[in-house]
């Protein structure tokens, strides 16, 4: 009886471990296309957006106009579509500059996260045993005006933070990444091919899975998936929406 014991447990928590991370890993695919279809009804709207008027009008940065269109008038106003088609996701909430805890896992003090893109509400209270207003999924925003190596370190940065950090709520294990292409002669094949190559000499970060092609949305191919471990040796994903603004983005 100890010995059948015994072997029950680890079979049971690997078994808990891996419906966390189906049930967790559909909600964020499914919020992903969400994105997306938000991105195309952007399109569709022949949105356009003028750095010189954010400029001359706001004191924001063109960085964060653009994600705060993207949030405000995109995601918060068509949640019936994400409601459509995953009817579990009915209070999804969606904001951002939203500031959360982590612990720096090189100097072990406690810090201040800001997020760009904060999703809370997922319903995954009782797969994570914590209140849902607590599980939350990232995603962070990145301009890439032109492919040189100043906009593709800054996006690989928001890799390294990721690496550095132990959150002290539950943050799920997957991370998004959302890059702005400004420049209609980036292909998102060509910044996926080079953040891999700078990944392969970034030895900072500890990488299990270089960007590989994801589709999320039938309608949107610039999707992709990375593996990396945290400096405590906890795997995380990173989903990377690389979407295409370089008919949004106007002088």
């Amino acid at each position: 009886m100890k010995e059948d014991s015994v072997s029950i447990i680890p079979n049971r928590s690997v078994f808990i471990s891996k419906r966390k991370h189906i049930f967790s890993k559909e909600r964020i695919e499914n919020i992903l296309w969400y994105v997306i279809e938000c991105y195309l009804l952007i399109l569709n709207n022949q949105a356009k957006y003028s750095k010189t008027w954010v400029t001359n009008n706001t004191s924001i940065k063109f960085e964060n106009y653009l994600r705060n269109r993207l949030v405000e008038d995109y995601l918060i106003q068509n949640k019936k579509l994400l409601e459509q088609k995953m009817p579990t996701l009915n209070e999804i909430n969606f904001s951002y500059e939203t500031e959360k805890e982590y612990t720096d896992l090189q100097d072990n003090k406690i810090k201040s996260d800001k997020i760009d893109i904060y999703i809370n509400k997922l319903k995954l209270k009782k797969i994570w045993k914590e209140n849902d207003e607590n599980v939350y999924f990232a995603i962070e925003c990145k301009r890439i005006e032109q492919m040189n190596d100043t906009n593709i370190n800054l996006y690989i940065d928001d890799i390294v933070k990721c690496t550095n950090r132990e959150h002290r709520k539950l943050r799920l294990p997957f991370e998004g990444q959302l890059a702005f292409i400004e420049n209609q002669d980036i292909t998102h094949i060509a910044l996926s091919n080079r953040i891999n190559e700078k990944l392969k000499s970034k030895t900072a970060i500890v990488t299990d899975a270089f960007l590989d092609y994801l589709l999320v949305n039938q309608n949107y191919q610039g999707t992709y998936l990375s593996k990396h471990k945290r400096n405590n040796q906890k795997l995380f994903s990173i989903y990377h929406l690389f979407l295409d603004y370089s008919e949004i983005v106007v002088k």
